[in-house]
């Protein structure tokens, strides 16, 4: 039998997340992440739900540290 490629699943595309609406402790969080990468510096990224890192990874976006 031949394989069989698995079906991707569809990606939700989900609305920007403005700048006002990110947490502060979240906001300075992804600014502490982005001076250590720029340092060279290795981060530890602690568990946190997809809301908290979603709100990170849009502070890296909106510091253009890494888009």
């Amino acid at each position: 039998a031949a394989a069989v490629k698995p079906r991707r699943h569809p990606r939700f595309r989900r609305e920007d997340i403005p700048a006002p609406e990110i947490d502060p402790v979240l906001k300075a969080f992804g600014r502490h992440i982005a001076r250590s990468f720029h340092r060279g510096r290795g981060v530890h990224i602690p568990a946190m739900k997809n809301t908290a890192f979603g709100q990170v990874l849009r502070t890296l976006e909106l510091k253009r540290a890494f888009n």
